[in-house]
């Protein structure tokens, strides 16, 4: 609940600004405009929309029910893109469903109901002629009933972008009579940085005055916010795609909590009814503010959030208040200003309103208290756009949520940076939407304590063959010669032909290509690597045969029998060629039970030793392997483990948590030791 609080012990009263700030009864100068009578029109832009539906038209009912008596007559209009005849069932199904509050009978609801349908239409609002006539509507209305007008209020509720084009076409042809009052409220977000903000702002300056706005920050509306803790709506599973792109800072900490805590530490104005002297308050308090850097944030993601919002309404509804107070005599276990709350006397207001006809009050009122105005709005960017601009390209941390977090959600306060703790996967925020497309860049960030590089499938084998062309003018210009050892199963396929097909500067004729493992099957054979090597990479690119390097699995005419000495041969002919056993590019893969080469779980060789090639088994069909040694593997100069599908994501989720164990997750052994590690991942795997 929302309190004000009085000591008990002591004589001394103690006032909590926020309560002055909602609990005052008078208007302040702000509000006298609306307190003159007249014909009043209000026309919310998107009136079918969801936000309309759930919040808004209750709030405009809410306020007719207050005014009724109050001497002013109203007109309600809808507008939308939408032909009337189509549009028209939808809003009037809509309007059924306002309710009355507690203390209006159900005769007299039923009444005011009836009345509010009947000063309710719909409107298509789209081109500047459907304004013309909209205007030219109310002004036929007011001179055929007599009527004079105290003003006009349009409801901005749809996308930002279309704020200024609105705004423009009121301007021109839908503003009323000098005398009468024009308010015109905008929905937050306003901008998603600081620039983007200016120019919104610029624009709508072009059309309205600042104070004919009102820039609505809902929660300001919520008493409950004030003084407990932030609830967030019942119903907010149609939000997630919006909440996926806009991402929690631009949602909530830029302007919700912001906003409260301007009001929380601002100096205490000398009258908390004047919204000039509010808003000026809160100005320098966020003027005085430093911008938030990078390592001033730490960003993480509940991995379950999507399926558990869109299964569980067992979320706070706001519990929003107005009207008088009364005490409450059963005290929680809280305290305030450092005392228990049974230390105090407590108010709490015996009617609730909904946050919407709250401010919707207030908008009529003219009381701009809660409200953003056009400086504090770009005061509140400048502290957070620097974050925003730092994190571009960063990843959250995917938690899986109460014991199974451990450590991973532990932080560490240096100074003025703050970083997590310990190191796991990360996931971009504006992928958690789960859509696909092009549109998306390349992200990088850290998987395991290394590098890791993740985007969608096509543009993750993009970059990984520019890394590796890359690695290769880098060794061909330094040495003379690039060493490289691939993997082989079908991970790396749509690699090759993107090797092929569009790396035709790639120096080849000064490559040497090696095989991370191979089947233990005739390299003729469709299961061998080499054979899909050849077929897709190979036969494609001109290479000097001598170049390229098949690990000798068949020698006198058997397949890996240790006595041939296959995997000696191998070894002796990498320290033959490759300059320190160490190969310039090392490409592996990771398999659904954490193997990688062809080291499996289990496996006797798994641990470090000195040999660098060696038979091994493999649980599935064919059994026998040649594969390389972390031996070989961790001396290398870059090794990129290329992890692609949504088949691989329970896998991702499980090495993020886990500790290096060869034994159960072998992938887990590959460490250069003078070298880099690298891991592309495609948002598939990422994401699930």
């Amino acid at each position: 609940d929302f309190w004000t609080v009085q000591t008990r012990k002591m004589s001394l009263t103690v006032s909590l600004l926020l309560v002055a700030l909602c609990a005052n009864g008078g208007y302040g100068e702000e509000g006298k405009e609306a307190q003159r009578t007249g014909h009043v029109s209000v026309v919310i832009v998107g009136g079918t929309g969801d936000l309309a539906r759930k919040y808004l038209w209750q709030g405009f009912f809410q306020l007719y029910v207050d005014q009724v008596s109050g001497g002013n007559t109203f007109s309600f209009y809808g507008g939308g893109l939408s032909p009337s005849e189509k549009a028209t069932p939808i809003l009037f199904e809509i309007l059924k469903a306002v309710t009355c509050s507690k203390d209006v009978s159900q005769e007299r609801c039923a009444i005011l109901k009836d009345q509010f349908l009947r000063l309710s239409q719909y409107r298509q609002l789209k081109a500047l002629e459907d304004y013309q006539e909209l205007a030219k509507h109310i002004e036929q209305q007011l001179q055929q009933e007599g009527m004079t007008e105290a003003g006009r209020l349009f409801y901005l509720s749809v996308p930002a972008f279309t704020y200024a084009g609105i705004a423009e076409k009121i301007n021109s042809s839908c503003r009323p009579a000098d005398g009468s009052w024009l308010k015109v409220v905008l929905e937050k977000p306003f901008g998603h940085n600081y620039r983007s903000a200016q120019v919104l702002a610029t624009e709508l300056l072009g059309a309205l005055k600042d104070e004919e706005m009102y820039r609505i920050d809902h929660y300001l509306g919520k008493q409950v916010d004030r003084a407990h803790h932030v609830p967030v709506p019942l119903d907010i599973s149609g939000r997630i795609a919006f909440y996926d792109e806009y991402g929690v800072i631009r949602d909530v900490l830029q302007n919700h909590l912001t906003e409260v805590m301007a009001l929380l530490t601002m100096k205490l104005p000398a009258n908390v009814s004047n919204s000039g002297e509010v808003l000026r308050n809160k100005l320098e308090v966020l003027s005085s503010m430093l911008p938030l850097g990078k390592n001033q944030a730490v960003i993480g993601q509940y991995q379950n959030y999507k399926t558990e919002v869109q299964q569980d309404k067992n979320l706070f509804k706001p519990a929003l208040t107005g009207g008088e107070w009364k005490e409450v005599t059963e005290h929680k276990d809280v305290s305030v200003l450092g005392l228990q709350i049974s230390d105090y006397y407590v108010q709490t207001p015996t009617t609730e309103r909904e946050a919407y006809a709250e401010l919707v009050s207030h908008i009529f009122a003219g009381q701009k208290n809660n409200f953003v105005s056009t400086e504090n709005l770009l005061a509140s960017w400048e502290v957070w756009t620097p974050l925003l601009s730092g994190l571009k390209g960063s990843f959250p941390r995917i938690y899986p949520g109460g014991a199974d977090n451990g450590d991973m959600l532990d932080i560490h306060l240096r100074g003025k940076e703050l970083r997590y703790s310990s190191e796991v996967v990360i996931i971009s925020p504006d992928k958690m939407g789960g859509t696909s497309g092009n549109s998306f860049q390349v992200m990088q960030g850290k998987f395991r304590n290394a590098e890791m590089v993740s985007a969608w499938t096509e543009e993750l084998v993009e970059r990984l063959a520019a890394d590796m062309q890359e690695a290769a003018e880098a060794a061909v210009q330094e040495s003379g010669v690039f060493h490289l050892a691939l993997s082989g199963g079908s991970t790396p396929i749509a690699l090759f032909h993107r090797l092929v097909l569009h790396h035709f500067s790639f120096p080849w004729r000064d490559t040497h290509v090696w095989m991370v493992d191979e089947r233990c099957v005739p390299l003729t054979e469709m299961e061998s690597n080499f054979h899909s090597m050849h077929e897709h990479l190979l036969h494609h690119v001109k290479i000097p045969y001598y170049n390229i390097h098949p690990m000798p699995v068949q020698l006198n005419q058997r397949l890996c029998v240790e006595e041939d000495g296959g995997a000696q041969l191998y070894e002796k002919e990498i320290n033959k060629l490759v300059n320190g056993s160490s190969f310039h590019f090392v490409l592996l893969g990771v398999g659904y039970d954490g193997h990688t080469a062809s080291l499996f779980p289990g496996g006797k060789l798994n641990e470090p030793g000195e040999s660098l090639v060696a038979l091994t088994e493999s649980p599935i069909k064919p059994h026998q392997r040649m594969s390389l040694t972390f031996g070989a593997i961790n001396r290398a100069h870059t090794v990129a483990l290329l992890v692609m599908g949504k088949g691989k994501h329970e896998l991702v989720t499980q090495l993020s948590r886990v500790q290096d164990n060869l034994e159960k997750y072998p992938v887990t052994g590959v460490k250069p030791a003078n070298g880099r590690l690298v891991w592309y991942m495609d948002y598939d795997a990422l994401l699930g």
